[in-house]
């Protein structure tokens, strides 16, 4: 099972030139806001699991940030094929191609390697910035 929350960075400057970061649930939002993105999973099987993947589609009203940890996978094709973003190419239509960059992302990807224990519930996360 897999679970998917969403907040908006908001940051407000206080007395001193403090900045303070406040995380809210994404009710409402505009462009150029960051987003956080929780994706929890939970094993709720009656045995531990392993060795499994968890996928997040990404919509089009975002595009990825940059600052995702590294250990996922994404897809600029719908889901069609994976890898790291620095090793996916754009076809331009004219037989040459372009590095894919964090707008042409549409899904990410996880693999969980280690065992998940029954009822056990982990999380991962990312960052988008609304188009």
């Amino acid at each position: 099972m897999t679970k998917a929350s969403i907040f908006v960075e908001r940051i407000a400057s206080q007395a001193g030139g403090v900045r303070r970061v406040r995380l809210e649930p994404a009710r409402q939002v505009s462009p150029g806001e960051r987003l956080i993105y929780v994706v929890e999973y939970r094993n709720t099987g009656n045995r531990p699991v392993q060795g499994f993947t968890v996928t997040n589609p990404l919509p089009r009203t975002v595009r990825l940030d940059e600052t995702v940890d590294g250990s996922e996978l994404v897809s600029i094709d719908g889901g069609r094929s994976w890898g790291p973003l620095s090793a996916l190419r754009v076809p331009l239509g004219n037989g040459s191609w372009r590095p894919a960059n964090p707008e042409d992302v549409t899904h990410l990807r996880w693999r969980v390697g280690d065992t998940l224990m029954q009822g056990e519930t982990r999380r991962v996360t990312f960052r988008a910035i609304v188009r």
